[in-house]
């Protein structure tokens, strides 16, 4: 028999794994707990507002570039959106644009940002800076999902060096128009399916050896030269592996408002001096990341908030909260440094996760490079790409 690679999760560093695999003519199972992939990065059709909505909005640009190469190589759909972001200061009103030639600080705090010192946060780096409330503490909320009195200064910098190096196109924002599985997930199924990868949903892995893949009552052997990728969360590799993976984890919270008639915006809004970080809108959907929310949400007091920036009527629309208690790592710089490598004690065995050790944040493109690389090291291919 072909050696096949067992890959476990489908999520997006599972269903990157699977597909660098199976285009290099890999022999592909692909095992999802549930019965839909995607993980974080899914769509569903939610009954009370009977429209199709993301678990949670993703905003991809073009330094993203492992997760632009994967959409090309499926034929996903990602609309640009304008090479610019725009805020809102809730607090007077004022609006702004950041663009890559349009940083609205100086540059000796962007110099500062550059080049932290030591393991310091965010908040101490650029804490008391004159563009901390308008720009340093949403770029640190909205890239690290941390507080920036305990997000590494370090990991931010290395984020920024990117954005600057890489100018306009780098900075270049893309979205997913019809869904993320709309749009990306199921493009990728469907090149899996199309090149003989085989995909069982409802698998829950609850144990592993060397030669055995248990799936509850379901066993699958591993044969000799067949290897083995884990993509999932931390807490399901401690509970398999007994690895000791136990990372601190921060919280996003999205909230999806059904309103009353369409409305357009031109791409993100991020707003400063409120609860709500990020507004995005899709039709008649506005959604709103909340990046380390704090527990409860009140649907009510985020209508509240961007009712007015909307045009809308003030009484609270029906709506959908969805929190990831665990949706990234915490980015500071002492859990930053206990983040894992790609392989594991057990032979041919491999691990992928936004989660895992990596230049990047816990985002969409370090779970994509990390699915690439455990491709790469479980089939002995450097030279495997998406492009």
């Amino acid at each position: 028999m072909k050696p096949r690679l067992h890959v476990i999760g489908a999520g997006l560093a599972g269903l990157a794994a699977a597909w660098a695999a199976c285009r290099a003519g890999t022999q592909v199972v692909l095992y999802e707990s549930t019965g839909q992939a995607g993980g974080r990065c899914r769509s569903f059709t939610d009954p009370l507002l009977n429209r199709m909505i993301d678990n949670g909005s993703h905003l991809v640009l073009g330094i993203n570039t492992s997760v632009l190469k994967l959409g090309q190589s499926v034929g996903a759909t990602l609309s640009p959106l304008p090479p610019a972001l725009d805020f809102l200061d809730m607090a007077d009103g004022r609006r702004w644009r950041v663009g890559p030639f349009n940083l609205p600080v100086g540059w000796g705090e962007i110099l500062a940002a550059l080049m932290p010192h030591g393991d310091k946060s965010v908040a101490q780096t650029l804490g008391q800076t004159k563009g901390f409330r308008h720009f340093w503490n949403p770029l640190c909320l909205a890239v690290l999902n941390t507080r920036a009195e305990q997000a590494s200064a370090t990991v931010m910098a290395r984020v920024l060096r990117a954005l600057l190096k890489a100018g306009p196109a780098g900075f270049q924002g893309y979205a997913f128009p019809k869904g993320l599985s709309a749009d990306l997930v199921e493009p990728i199924l469907n090149q899996l399916r199309r090149n003989g990868a085989l995909i069982r949903f409802h698998h829950r892995l609850t144990a592993i050896s060397q030669h055995r893949l248990t799936f509850g009552q379901c066993i699958e052997n591993i044969e000799d030269g067949d290897k083995v990728v884990l993509a999932l969360p931390p807490w399901i590799i401690d509970s398999v592996l007994a690895s000791g993976y136990c990372l601190p984890t921060e919280t996003i919270a999205n909230l999806h408002f059904l309103l009353p008639l369409p409305v357009s915006l031109p791409g993100p809004l991020g707003l400063v001096g409120a609860r709500s970080h990020w507004l995005f809108v899709r039709g008649d959907i506005a959604s709103v990341t909340i990046s380390a929310a704090a527990l409860p949400i009140d649907a009510a007091e985020i209508w509240g908030e961007i009712a007015p920036v909307l045009a809308c009527p003030s009484a609270l629309p029906p709506h959908r909260v969805i929190v990831e208690k665990r949706a990234t790592l915490r980015h500071d710089a002492q859990s930053l440094t206990r983040r894992p490598g790609p392989t594991t004690p057990l032979p041919g065995v491999f691990l992928a996760g936004d989660w895992l050790a990596s230049p990047w944040p816990c985002t969409l493109e370090s779970a994509v490079s990390s699915g690439l690389t455990a491709a790469r090291l479980a089939l002995g291919r450097d030279d495997l790409r998406f492009s």
